[in-house]
């Protein structure tokens, strides 16, 4: 019986100072970054589906906006965290997810200034799914905190 208890305690001790490098999950950051892919998602969907045509701005600008609104609340939670696990080896990853999240951010307002100033281009899908791929990151990060 000790040997089995002292096996335990071997194998969860790296195991849980593998969890001290990781911030929890946040179900708010990864519910907002998925919210603003559907926006992305629904835009890519609008250009399509007015193919052969042309998407014009005004149609599009309420996908970005919403992906915009919703990025910048995950971006309001991911920047705090950092802050309170100070000290901890977690604050890293935090630091880290947050800048993603700023990367994310970075490329929709990019695709959505590109799109005002130039209107629908033939690469604008194409640009869509690179900044789409951009946000899958930091989801994918929060959500391997699961």
């Amino acid at each position: 019986m000790a040997v089995r208890s002292l096996l335990a305690l071997v194998l969860a001790l790296p195991i849980a100072a593998c969890v001290s490098f990781a911030p929890t999950f946040d179900a708010t950051i990864y519910d907002r970054l998925s919210a603003a892919n559907s926006s992305l998602a629904k835009l890519e969907t609008a250009i399509e589906t007015k193919a052969p045509g042309k998407l014009r701005y005004s149609d599009a600008e309420g996908y970005y906006i919403d992906a915009l609104a919703e990025i910048g609340e995950a971006q309001d939670v991911a920047d705090r965290r950092p802050a309170y696990l100070s000290g901890q080896p977690s604050a890293e990853a935090a630091r880290l997810s947050a800048a993603n999240i700023k990367s994310c951010r970075e490329a929709i307002e990019f695709s959505r200034t590109t799109f005002k100033e130039s209107g629908q281009a033939v690469r604008t899908l194409d640009d869509l799914s690179t900044v789409r791929n951009t946000c899958a990151i930091p989801k994918t990060m929060e959500g391997m905190l699961k």
